[in-house]
C-alpha cells in the first residue's frame, strides 16, 4: 500500500504522516510529473488530484484534503470515482465563531465609523452605535460546527437565534428554532443579523442575489465568514447602496483578493477582513491531527472521519 503527499507539505508534516503509516510506503513528490509517477501505486492520497493524476492511479481508494472546503478539490472525474473522500471539520469552529462574533458586536456599538474617526483624529460621539444584541433575531444559515458555535455564543446575549440546515435534525445548544435552508427566503424578513455559515456547494453558489437582499430588513446586517460565492458581490454592493441592508462584515468574497476598485472598501457600514476568519492559536496542529489519525485508520482497516459527499462538495 502506499499513499501519496501532494502538493508538498513541510518536513513536519511528512514525517508525522509517515509515522503513523507504520510500515506502509509514503511518497512525497516534489514535482506535477513525480506525482503522476507515484499515482501508479498510489492507494491513499493526501491534498489534491488532478484528472490526469486520477486516470493514472487505478489503485486508489482514498482521497484525503487538506481543506474544510471542496470546491477546489472535486472535479466532475472524482465525483465519478469510487475513490473515497475525506476532508478536514471542527478545526476553526471556534476561531471563526468567534470572528463572527466581533463582526456583530463590532457594528452593534458603532466601530466601523468610530475606527475611522480615530484614525481622522476626530472626536465623534454621535457615531458611536447601541444596537442590543439580546432584541436581536440572528439567522444562521448552516449549522455545522461553525454555526453551531456562533449560536452557542451569541444566544448567551439574549438573542433569539433560528437556524437553517440541510441535515441537522435537532436544534443545537444556543439554536431556538431549526428550520430547512428551502426556507430562506420566508424568513429572512424576520431577521435582523443574518449570518452565512454555511460551505459552498452546488445549491449555495450564487445563493444570495439581489431577490434575496431585497427581502431582509433595511435594519437587517449581513455576514459572511461561510464562502465568498454564495453571495453574488455586485448584489451586494446594490443591496447596500441602496438602503436593502444596514450593513456587513465580511471574511470572504465572490472574488480573492477584493479587487482595489471595489465600493465595499470605502463603506462606513461595512467591516472587511481578509479571509481571515480561521486564524488562530493551533490550527495547523489541528489540522495534522485529523490527518494523521486519518492515515491510521485507512492502514488499519478502520472507519475514516470525515467522509464527504463529493457530488455535494462538503
Amino acid at each position: 500500500m502506499s499513499i501519496v503527499i501532494w502538493p508538498p507539505v513541510s518536513a513536519e508534516w511528512i514525517a508525522a504522516i509517515r509515522d503513523a503509516a507504520g510500515e506502509r510506503e509514503v511518497a512525497a513528490p516534489q514535482s506535477e510529473a513525480e506525482a503522476g509517477e507515484a499515482a501508479r501505486e498510489a492507494e491513499g492520497w493526501i491534498g489534491r488530484l488532478t484528472p490526469e493524476m486520477l486516470a493514472a492511479a487505478p489503485r486508489l481508494r482514498w482521497l484525503q484534503a487538506t481543506s474544510i472546503s471542496l470546491e477546489g478539490v472535486v472535479f466532475p472525474e472524482l465525483a465519478d470515482h469510487p475513490v473515497t473522500l475525506t476532508h478536514l471539520r471542527h478545526i476553526y469552529d471556534d476561531h471563526i465563531a468567534n470572528h463572527v462574533l466581533a463582526l456583530l458586536l463590532a457594528h452593534c456599538r458603532g466601530l466601523p465609523r468610530l475606527i475611522r474617526r480615530q484614525a481622522e483624529r476626530k472626536w465623534s460621539p454621535g457615531d458611536a452605535a447601541g444596537l442590543d444584541p439580546s432584541a436581536m433575531t440572528v439567522l444562521i444559515l448552516g449549522l455545522g460546527g461553525i454555526g453551531s458555535e456562533f449560536a452557542r455564543r451569541v444566544s448567551v446575549l439574549g438573542a433569539r437565534v433560528v437556524g437553517l440546515d440541510p441535515r441537522v435534525e435537532a436544534p443545537p445548544p444556543g439554536v431556538d428554532e431549526l428550520d430547512r435552508p428551502e426556507r430562506l427566503a420566508d424568513r429572512l424578513p424576520e431577521a435582523d443579523v443574518v449570518a452565512v455559515c454555511a460551505p459552498l456547494t452546488p445549491e449555495t453558489m450564487g445563493l444570495f442575489d439581489e431577490a434575496m437582499f431585497r427581502r431582509m430588513k433595511p435594519a437587517a446586517y449581513f455576514i459572511n465568514i461561510g464562502r465568498g460565492k454564495i453571495v453574488r458581490l455586485a448584489a451586494l454592493e446594490r443591496a447596500l447602496e441602496e438602503g436593502w441592508i444596514a450593513g456587513a462584515g465580511l471574511d470572504v468574497f465572490e472574488e480573492e483578493p477584493l479587487p482595489p476598485d471595489s465600493p465595499l472598501w470605502g463603506r462606513e457600514d461595512v467591516i472587511l477582513t481578509p479571509h481571515v476568519a480561521g486564524k488562530g492559536p493551533g490550527t495547523e496542529a489541528r489540522r495534522l491531527r485529523v490527518i494523521v489519525e486519518n492515515v491510521k485508520r485507512f492502514v488499519s482497516g478502520k472507519p475514516l472521519l470525515y467522509v464527504a459527499d463529493k457530488r455535494q462538495w462538503y
